[in-house]
């Protein structure tokens, strides 16, 4: 009858403190205590998988149970150490807290804690995965744990210590097992192969290490699967570990990285295919892709690839590739394609169509969405600079690959413009009738020319509206005269008189639309589909655009809100009387940033507008227009008698 099989890891398990690696803090710290007999009743050992807990509480209940013990070395051949290494010691009782995890088997447990020592000085209890245990469990236990009979040691096992109950880490003493250098694990793994006579390569046992992440029970159970491929002929390399672990070879992470560098997406896509046809999973390329440019980052940052053979995962030559490549990448672009692969394996783990996933991640990294290079802002920012400084002036289109920014034209009126105010003119009919009535003072700001049609051809503000579509009114008029042309775009005459009527407005751009009314009542009804859809199309018609519409009822600080927005409007200073001249003709200035500092004067002959009003201004908004002084008003003379009869209502101004 031939003998079982005994994996590596089971089979080369350390018997002894000499045989852990990488531990030496917990070595030093439980012999010691073993020296100096002074043997603690619960011990808690954390830390990742595979770094020897478990091995570690089977040596110290050895040591403490041999023969000749306590002892640092135990026999091995006493009938203690021999149970203990079977696992059928009946003082040391090894419990799997997944499967036993429930209040009755921690009940159980304590109904034989009780008992004394059958043939070994101490009795203990090895609890693995303990963080499984039910919150009931854990607080039964709490009282023994404390308080434990004589000789009794309990020792905890976990690898998620942030889930044991503080009050139950309270009572032990903790030591945190540390993940083991990949070193280390190859200086193992090397005498296990003398051993046990595999053909492998230094390169093989290299990957091994570093794929294990510091598990030595993860190590020895891929090299217990390499073994099978070694023979006296066949030495297991690079490639055959590669191929065990499923992973992609460094050349084809290499001509993939290097697409994206060169943003070349039909190498690209041949290459997924090219994956897709070998049957790699896409969780499987993402990962790989992800530690590819880890290496890429790490050479990057550092110039010394002699220093980063034991940090990154990848051959010398590949270091030397890297090193060239990485040249064609910013260190914070690196960083940002790593974020975007992140994202893409989290989105992989929810989707049902990985592969489409992993192609449009991958392809949207190579035309870089949403991936910001430094280098190429700083150029775009140098071109801006250039062109508005004019000392090496660029044509706009070359720029036509930054981000597009919104247009700006300054309102300023042109030279056909003039300026009414709305307290000291008091405008006569005859001036209405004929434009060769209004003067201008003799030192009036020259504005610029008029912008040609086929070069603002863009711009809704330099060219001539459409009948449908008007543009947009210039933000730098007075609330009431925005909100009277508001109104008069209302196409329904029951809406507008309900607006007009009931309403006060608080706020009134092409961002927002804020009125309010007297009662509830109001407000629903101007909620309302009939109400609220023809004062939408009615600012879609004046501002071109579709502003954010709030109907409610007053605020307190509603007051002082007209009060800041009477205020911010542009002021002037009073005009002096000059003797009537004749107009000076208009010079181009290139500074158009600030409003003119001249206004123009109407005659001193008064415009009578009709007393009688098509409609009548509320108390609110009249009071509103008496409490304006001297805000001026860019308008054009065609349109100077309908305004100033609408807006003023027939009342004598000056």
């Amino acid at each position: 009858m031939t003998q079982n099989y005994i994996p590596l890891y089971r089979k080369y398990r350390p018997q002894s403190f000499a045989d852990l690696v990488g531990q030496e803090a917990l070595v030093k710290t439980l012999s010691n205590a073993i020296n100096l007999n002074r043997i603690a009743h619960a011990y808690l050992f954390t830390g990742p998988r595979g770094t020897g807990k478990t091995s570690t509480a089977r040596i110290f209940a050895k040591s403490i149970n041999c023969k000749n013990g306590p002892t640092l070395e135990p026999c091995g051949e006493c009938p203690n150490c021999l149970d203990i290494t079977n696992g059928t010691s009946i003082d040391v009782i090894e419990i799997d807290a997944a499967s036993n995890r429930k209040v009755e088997d921690a009940r159980n447990l304590l109904e034989k804690v009780q008992f004394v020592p059958a043939s070994g000085k101490f009795k203990v209890y090895i609890i693995d995965e303990v963080h499984m245990l039910t919150t009931e469990a854990f607080n039964t236990l709490l009282k023994t744990l404390e308080e434990p009979p004589p000789n009794l040691v309990f020792i905890l096992a976990t690898t998620e210590a942030h889930k044991v109950l503080n009050t139950i880490i309270s009572r032990c003493q903790r030591f945190d097992l540390r993940r083991i250098q990949a070193p280390l694990i190859v200086e193992r793994m090397k005498h296990i192969v003398d051993i046990e006579n595999i053909n492998i390569s230094d390169e093989a046992l290299n990957i091994i290490a570093k794929r294990s992440f510091g598990g030595m029970r993860d190590a020895l159970s891929l090299l217990d699967q390499a073994s099978m491929l070694s023979s006296e002929e066949k030495q297991v390399n690079e490639d055959d570990i590669l191929g065990l672990l499923g992973s992609i070879s460094e050349e084809l992470l290499l001509k993939i990285s290097n697409a994206l560098a060169n943003k070349d997406s039909s190498e690209l896509i041949s290459l997924i295919d090219h994956l897709v046809q070998m049957g790699n999973e896409p969780s499987q390329v993402v990962k790989e892709l992800v530690n590819h440019f880890r290496n890429m980052m790490l050479v990057s940052t550092t110039g010394n690839v002699e220093g980063l053979k034991n940090l990154v995962d990848a051959s010398e030559q590949t270091l030397n590739e890297l090193k060239e490549q990485s040249k064609k990448y910013e260190i914070i672009e690196i960083a940002q394609i790593i974020e975007k692969l992140s994202e893409a394996e989290r989105t992989l783990k929810t989707t049902t169509q990985q592969y489409l996933w992993l192609e449009v991640a991958l392809i949207n990294i190579c035309f870089r969405n949403d991936i910001q290079v430094i280098k190429d802002l700083e150029d775009r920012i140098e071109k801006l600079e250039q062109f508005i400084s004019g000392n090496n002036p660029i044509p706009v289109q070359s720029l036509s690959a930054a981000p597009a920014l919104p247009e700006y034209t300054p309102t300023l009126p042109r030279q056909t413009d003039v300026v009414v105010q709305a307290n000291p003119i008091k405008p006569t009919p005859q001036s209405v009738s004929t434009e060769s009535k209004v003067q201008t003072t003799a030192q009036e700001k020259p504005v610029p020319q008029p912008i040609k049609k086929e070069e603002t051809s863009s711009n809704n503000y330099a060219t001539r509206p459409e009948p449908t579509m008007p543009a947009p009114v210039q933000s730098n008029q007075p609330l009431a005269i925005t909100w009277k042309n508001l109104l008069e775009h209302i196409e329904s005459v029951p809406s507008r008189m309900f607006f007009f009527s009931l309403s006060k407005p608080i706020e009134v751009n092409t961002e927002k639309i804020v009125i309010t009314f007297a009662s509830e009542n109001f407000v629903k009804k101007a909620q309302s589909k009939a109400k609220i859809d023809p004062l939408e199309r009615a600012a879609m018609q004046l501002f071109g655009c579709t502003p954010r519409i709030i109907v409610r009822t007053p605020l307190p600080e509603d007051d002082g809100i007209i009060k800041n927005q009477v205020m911010q409007q542009p002021t002037s200073a009073p005009v002096p009387k000059a003797a009537p001249a004749q107009r000076p003709v208009a010079t181009p200035q290139p500074e158009i940033d600030e409003p003119p500092q001249k206004m123009t004067k109407v005659q001193e002959e008064k415009i009578v507008v009709s007393a009688k009003p098509k409609e009548a201004l509320s108390k609110d908004v009249e009071e509103e227009l008496d409490s304006i002084n001297a805000v001026p008003v860019y308008i054009k003379l065609g349109e100077q008698a309908k305004i100033v009869k609408d807006l003023f209502n027939g009342k004598v101004i000056e």
